[in-house]
């Protein structure tokens, strides 16, 4: 898809936080029911469901908390990531190694890449349904102006495709900044430092 320069595009760091702010939404509030389920004992697979989900909230957390540092321009998300271009190799040859043994850390290294993609995909299904309301609103109440919020729209969704395709490292890349920084972030959340928050920016 054709990347068109439009004055309604967003930066791309921050429309890749508003997704997973986004997602992370989600996450939460499928954590909450599942809670809810298991306080109730009418679930048998809700402690393993709450681990999961725990798990992918922290990664997606950490992806968070890099493209924050990104777009601020700190110093160490470049640095971080010449370490994960290289160490990455290693994490390849680690995840064929260990596919024919799916439980572990080889499923865990797999679904850190495709987590933070569903984040993007997820933003993008929201909001061509967005655009879609919009232009059946156009429709039916045309003498009601909505074509700024569907440019807007349009713009958004046309760097959302983008983002998706052409926006992520290479997976092995992807797992290590989750991992290592989701790592800083349980270290230093127990020696009481604070970090971004679940939900870091409004979609």
């Amino acid at each position: 898809m054709a990347v068109v320069s439009s004055p309604n595009s967003v930066p791309r760091e921050r429309l890749a936080r508003q997704a997973v702010a986004h997602r992370l939404r989600a996450l939460n509030e499928y954590l909450a029911v599942y809670r809810a389920t298991r306080a109730s004992g009418s679930d048998a697979h809700s402690s393993q469901r709450i681990r999961e989900l725990r798990s992918d909230v922290a990664r997606l957390r950490a992806w968070g908390w890099y493209l924050s540092a990104k777009e601020r321009g700190a110093s160490w998300p470049p640095a971080l990531q010449r370490l994960a271009s290289v160490l990455s190799f290693f994490v390849s040859v680690n995840l064929v190694a260990q596919r024919r043994h799916p439980r572990g850390a080889a499923l865990q290294h797999l679904s850190s890449y495709s987590l933070v993609e569903r984040a993007y995909a997820a933003l993008e299904d929201d909001t061509q349904g967005q655009l879609l309301t919009l232009r059946l609103a156009q429709m039916q109440r045309p003498a009601l102006d909505y074509q700024r919020d569907i440019d807007i729209l349009d713009a958004r969704l046309v760097d959302l495709a983008a983002l998706r395709l052409n926006g992520l490292p290479e997976p092995g890349q992807v797992t290590l900044v989750c991992h290592v920084l989701r790592g800083v972030m349980a270290i230093g959340g127990a020696l009481g430092f604070s970090f971004p928050p679940a939900q870091p920016v409004d979609s």
